[in-house]
């Protein structure tokens, strides 16, 4: 069996002769179909850091059920299905209020403290998995987890129907934030976006304007000269920190969903106080949350083909990483097929 581990900073290796896993009980093996190549797959390869190295990366996938363990009731061989690669206690305070991606064990998932998906078979926990409807495909299976990290932010950002807002970045995650907006009846929504190719994509997906960073003074004209009700920052950096403050209206609801993990000055932060803005941070998602996004697919609510831009074969990670890590590239959302 092939897969792709990640050795360090700016290395991986195709790594053959792996073993086929072994299920307990309580698990599942699942023949890999497609794998998507997350931003946070760059960032690891880029630094070497947040994964461990090692480790077989790769968590946003789908796949075919091969075999079920002895107490796996609901899930049959030859079944599609994706996974939920959050591993939580299902112990601590914040899981049993039914928040796992604020899990005592933060971070503890499949592709980062344990192997992941980028390989022919993977063994998960039958709780994790979903089965996907019939007219959703494997690729779009493969993106259904970062497709829950957009619902779950407009869900915790108090957006109601009828209000605008402002999307920073067009990337995989701005792009599909800009579907779940779109759904949720946000009467307008801007982008702002440095990169040409990914303007027109926001376009293509539902944006009524978009912009590059430096012009974010057109929204405040757009809106009444008061401002947006929502910013959802998918960047998370420096810049848009800043340019979210001054953007928004007072009262107004900032959602940053890009993690940014230098220190750096915060400049006019006062203006968070005066102007009466909440700021708030989201991070992953949930089970509920993981059927929403099905759901979302299964009606035809999301176009994906603004956002996957490449399908690609195992053998061609280790240079398309190299290819993300060094940007300007075209890719959004690129795909690994193992089929």
């Amino acid at each position: 069996m092939k897969g792709i581990v990640l050795l360090g900073k700016e290395q991986v290796e195709i790594r053959d002769g792996l073993e086929k896993p072994s299920i307990q009980d309580d698990e599942i093996l699942i023949r890999v179909k497609r794998v998507g190549i997350c931003g946070s797959d760059v960032e690891s390869y880029q630094t070497g850091g947040m994964y461990i190295p090692g480790n077989i990366i790769g968590h946003e996938f789908s796949g075919e059920i091969e075999d079920v363990g002895a107490s796996v009731k609901k899930l049959k061989p030859g079944m599609r299905v994706t996974v939920n690669p959050q591993l939580p206690c299902n112990e601590c305070y914040w899981c049993l209020q039914g928040k796992e991606n604020m899990c005592k064990l933060q971070n503890y998932s499949l592709g980062t403290t344990e192997n992941g998906a980028m390989r022919e078979y993977i063994n998960v926990k039958a709780e994790r998995t979903h089965v996907l409807p019939d007219n959703v495909s494997y690729d779009a299976g493969a993106v259904v987890e970062p497709l829950s990290i957009a619902i779950y932010a407009v869900r915790e950002s108090g957006f109601k129907l009828g209000d605008n807002a402002v999307v920073f970045g067009a990337g995989a995650i701005g792009l599909m934030t800009i579907q779940v907006l779109k759904a949720a009846g946000a009467s307008k929504i801007y982008v702002l976006e440095p990169v040409e190719s990914k303007q027109k994509r926001a376009l293509a997906v539902g944006a009524n304007k978009v912009f590059k960073p430096n012009m974010w003074n057109k929204i405040t004209r757009l809106t009444n000269k008061i401002g947006p009700d929502h910013i959802f920052d998918c960047v998370g950096v420096p810049d848009t920190y800043m340019t979210s403050i001054q953007l928004v209206k007072k009262g107004g609801h900032i959602t940053v969903i890009g993690l940014h993990v230098e220190s750096f000055e915060m400049r006019g932060f006062m203006q968070l106080s005066l102007n009466n803005i909440t700021m708030r941070g989201v991070y992953g998602y949930d089970q509920n949350i993981f059927r929403i996004a099905i759901n979302m697919l299964e009606q035809g609510k999301i176009n994906l083909n603004e956002v996957i831009t490449k399908k690609i074969k195992l053998e061609e990670v280790p240079e398309m990483l190299n290819v993300l890590a060094h940007p300007p590239h075209e890719e959004i959302k690129v795909i690994v097929d193992l089929e």
